[in-house]
């Protein structure tokens, strides 16, 4: 009996947002992207060149219909995050759930199940969120970094001021 997979083959493409893809039994692609942003602590911040957001997206969906769930998915993002990780030890990943088209709540249901494929006891994961009371809006947002990460307290705290500094924004 063949046994089958636990997770998809993926790709690490590289480039400027650190791209990797990946396709699905149904064809669709989806692209996981580690995009720079130094500028999110300040760029005075000891670990500036480490930040970095993490981009979840569907890059081509021949099927035109919404992507069904697939239990494939959550292990493949996991094994990215930890692909990404391997390269660096230092990187710190923030995750801030998209809301343009108001399906926030079930991507960041989403989020927290591919999460939980990747959690390991050797990462920290912290999560906050803001409202933004004129468009009715939580914003949920995560940083994940390397439980032994010299810098940890300071990124912590780093994470926890940018969130206050959103909040008092809104």
């Amino acid at each position: 009996m063949e046994q089958q997979p636990s997770k998809y083959d993926f790709i690490f493409v590289g480039g400027a947002r650190n791209s990797y893809t990946f396709i699905t039994d149904l064809l669709i692609t989806y692209e996981i992207q580690f995009k720079p942003t130094p500028y999110l602590f300040g760029e005075e911040f000891v670990l500036a060149n480490e930040i970095v957001e993490l981009v979840i997206k569907v890059a081509d969906n021949p099927t035109g219909r919404r992507p069904p769930l697939d239990s494939l998915i959550a292990p493949t993002v996991a094994a990215i995050i930890n692909d990404f990780y391997q390269k660096s030890s230092l990187t710190i990943t923030i995750f801030i759930c998209d809301t343009a088209d108001r399906k926030h709540e079930a991507r960041w249901r989403k989020f927290n199940r591919w999460y939980d494929h990747f959690a390991a006891t050797d990462y920290v994961r912290i999560d906050d969120a803001f409202r933004d009371p004129k468009e009715e809006l939580l914003y949920h947002c995560a940083l994940i970094a390397k439980r032994a990460n010299p810098y940890l307290r300071e990124v912590g705290l780093a994470f926890l001021d940018l969130m206050a500094d959103f909040r008092a924004d809104k």
